[in-house]
């Protein structure tokens, strides 16, 4: 129903006219006997249109006047801010009768002879289509106001330029840069700009540079009224994308903490650059298929090679030799790097110089992968762990800078614990044979140890005199590694003597709690030194790869 004020002024036209809309069926009349009177309804009342006469005549068609005729109370509720549509019934002379809708000026003249009625049905339709104007004036205020509520919460800047000049700014733009929200619109926009060819740049940009959605986007310094200059992105819907400067619809970003990161990340980018080149570490990228693509200063050194005799070229047969002194082929390195890049925590090799002379390095490798997770290079981090204080001249790991953690806490002297060690890395290297070969060792807490274990075989080292057991005498080494194929484990001493050989150890393993991959061997010796102060060495037959156990943990893994 539509709700209308109907200003009475007792006239037989203005009683037609409410019989007229009465009958309508879709309007709900309000009388009013006078403007007065109305007055105090559309105080109290909101309606959708309000129907009044223009003067009040007498019985002889002479006009007095009223407490306030129609056309002084339009302008009234208009000066009260009400914006409700009203249509003015006026007499213009004897013969005509005007019926007049205020806001955009409507007619329809209706004689004042003959049947009035039927013309007056105009009325309905006028109210009508008042009250939904009216209504889509609401709505359209009511979105209005959402979308300036929206684009003023929103952090980002928007304006609207036609022709260079500004025709509406939100506020955080002109907060952005330093302007009250009225001070822009109208402006020219090359103020926001330090020169003129800086904006012509801008313009340029945007029409040549679009994005998956074709916004056009450009990136600049504005400047704000205390002359700081503000990175933005621009991102615009243009009326026409030949010429931006007729203008459309511009948001800007300001990217300052954007910029900020990206120097910092250039300036990291160039400091680890340094730091790769100048860092006492050896540091190279290869591809999947072993091809040296960076070669860090220090490597060129420690290596004596030039970038031009490294550069592209694989590393079998130039920083790894392509047989080793045992004899085993390493043509196929690069593939297994490639395939074990995140498999082991160190994975220590013997490399050669460039004059030939052999090394020993400890490398730690990292798979470089593509936005789809496939490896496309390999980094490789290595420091020299060659032993060089040996009286012999022999070349083989040092372990200098980490046996400290291993032996503390037991009986096992620093040099028993190399001598094991290094037994181990021959036999891992060498095998037997032409046979991979597979061992334990058990350092240390040797009278505890023997308690939690048994003999499985003959016991190799029983009834000998105790300087032909020394793990440290270097012609004992070739029949440790003989008896190193049986079963069982070698029991040792924290000061050296071989106590025992194949021992098999019956503690308890469900306790222990070991990456998969490791077998039987692994297991036992890590229960072992859960429960004694023994340190546990495996060699592994399938890989060769050494694991070093103490207190039921691993330690270390070096793969050979």
């Amino acid at each position: 129903m539509i709700a209308v004020l109907f200003v009475d002024d007792t006239s037989e036209l203005m009683a037609l006219a409410r019989t007229v809309l009465e009958k309508s069926g879709e309007i709900r009349l309000d009388i009013a006997r006078s403007t007065k009177q109305a007055l105090e309804k559309v105080k109290n009342r909101t309606y959708d249109v309000i129907v009044c006469f223009e003067q009040v005549p007498d019985v002889n068609g002479i006009e007095f006047v009223s407490d306030m005729n129609g056309i002084e109370f339009l302008k009234y509720i208009k000066s009260q801010g009400n914006s409700t549509p009203f249509i003015v019934i006026s007499r213009r002379s004897q013969n005509k009768v005007v019926i007049a809708e205020v806001f955009n000026g409507t007619e329809f003249p209706l004689p004042k002879t003959g049947d009035s009625r039927s013309q007056l049905t105009d009325l309905v339709m006028m109210v009508k289509q008042s009250m939904l104007r009216r209504k889509a004036e609401r709505e359209i205020k009511a979105q209005n106001d959402q979308l300036t509520a929206i684009l003023s919460a929103t952090p980002l800047g928007i304006f609207q330029m036609r022709n260079h000049v500004l025709e509406w700014v939100n506020h955080p733009f002109a907060v952005m840069l330093g302007y009250d929200d009225n001070q822009l619109a109208g402006k020219e926009i090359r103020i926001l700009f330090r020169n003129p060819e800086e904006y012509e740049q801008v313009l340029r940009d945007l029409q040549m540079k679009r994005d998956a959605r074709g916004t056009e986007l450009a990136e600049c310094d504005l400047v704000r009224t205390d002359k700081i200059l503000v990175p933005c992105q621009i991102q615009a819907q243009v009326l026409d994308t030949r010429d931006v400067a007729k203008g459309g619809t511009f948001v800007v970003t300001n990217i300052t903490e954007r910029k900020r990161l990206a120097d910092a990340l250039k300036e990291s980018e160039a400091k680890y650059r340094e730091m790769m080149q100048n860092t006492q570490s050896i540091i190279i990228r290869i591809d999947t298929q072993g091809a040296i693509t960076f070669f860090n200063t220090y490597a060129l050194s420690f290596f004596d090679f030039t970038a031009e005799e490294v550069i592209g070229k694989n590393v079998v047969g130039t920083i790894i030799p392509s047989k080793t002194r045992a004899g085993h082929d390493l043509s196929m390195m690069a593939n297994d790097l490639g395939f074990n890049a995140e498999g082991y925590a160190i994975n220590v090799m013997e490399n050669a110089r460039r004059s030939g002379d052999r090394v020993w390095i400890a490398w730690i490798n990292k798979a470089i992968r593509d936005e789809q997770g496939h490896i496309i290079e390999i980094l490789c981090i290595g420091n020299d762990i060659t032993d060089r204080h040996r009286v012999s001249g022999e070349v083989r790991i040092s372990t200098d800078t980490w046996k400290d953690q291993v032996v503390a806490d037991t009986d096992v002297r620093e040099n028993v614990f190399d001598s094991v060690f290094h037994i181990c890395t021959e036999i891992s290297i060498e095998g037997r044979e032409g046979k991979s070969v597979g061992t334990t060792f058990l350092i240390g807490d040797a009278m505890n140890v023997l308690s939690k274990s048994r003999q499985i075989m003959l016991n190799a080292f029983e009834g000998h005199q105790p300087e032909l057991r020394m793990v440290t005498n270097p012609d004992l080494k070739e029949n440790i590694k003989e008896f190193a194929q049986l079963d069982g484990a070698f029991i040792v001493t924290g000061d050296g003597f071989i106590e025992a050989s194949g021992r098999y150890i019956t503690v308890d393993t469900s306790c222990v709690n070991l990456p998969k991959g490791m077998g039987t061997r692994h297991n036992s010796v890590a229960a072992i030194t859960d429960v004694t102060k023994a340190v546990g060495i495996v060699v592994s037959q399938s890989g060769g790869g050494i694991t070093i156990f103490k207190n039921g943990q691993i330690l270390k893994k070096i793969s050979l």
